[in-house]
C-alpha cells in the first residue's frame, strides 16, 4: 500500500455566503433561458428585416421596370415625331427644289416674286419644323424622380 500516489488536500474557492449553491444555479439556468429568448427573439427580428428588404427590393425593381417602360415609350414615340418631322424636311426640300427649277425656267417677274414668296414660306415652314425637333420637351422623369 506504500506504493499508492497521495492526494494533497486542496481548499476550493469559496462562493459568498450571501449566495447558496441553488441561488447560483438557479441564476445560470435563468440567464441560460434569458439567452435563449434573447436568441429567439434576435432571429424573429432578423427574419422579418430579412423579409423588409425582400419587399424592398421588389418594390425598387418595380419601379425601375415601370420607369424604364415609361422611357422606352417616350423614346420610341419621340423617335416617331422625329422621323415625321424628318420626312416633312425632305418633302419640303423636294418642293423647294420644284420652285427653284421654275423660277430657272420662268422669266416673268411677277411669277418670279410669287415663287420668291413661296420660299420664304417654305423657309419658315422648315424653320417651325426644326424647331419642333430641337425643343420637344419630354414628359418623361429620370431614375430618381428629377
Amino acid at each position: 500500500m506504500s506504493n499508492l500516489p497521495i492526494f494533497k488536500t486542496t481548499t476550493l474557492p469559496s462562493i459568498d455566503v450571501t449566495y447558496g449553491v441553488l441561488d447560483v444555479i438557479g441564476n445560470t439556468v435563468n440567464r441560460y433561458f434569458d439567452y435563449k429568448r434573447d436568441t429567439a427573439m434576435i432571429e424573429h427580428e432578423t427574419k422579418k428585416v430579412k423579409q423588409q428588404a425582400k419587399v424592398m427590393v421588389k418594390k425598387i425593381d418595380a419601379e425601375l421596370k415601370k420607369s424604364l417602360d415609361v422611357n422606352d415609350k417616350s423614346f420610341k414615340k419621340e423617335m416617331k415625331r422625329l422621323e415625321i418631322i424628318a420626312k416633312e424636311l425632305k418633302r419640303g426640300n423636294i418642293d423647294r427644289s420644284k420652285i427653284i427649277e421654275a423660277m430657272v425656267q420662268s422669266s416673268d417677274p411677277l411669277v418670279l416674286q410669287e415663287y420668291r414668296l413661296l420660299l420664304a414660306n417654305e423657309h419658315d415652314a422648315v424653320l417651325k419644323k426644326l424647331n419642333l425637333m430641337s425643343n420637344f420637351e419630354s414628359n418623361t422623369k429620370l431614375l430618381g424622380g428629377n
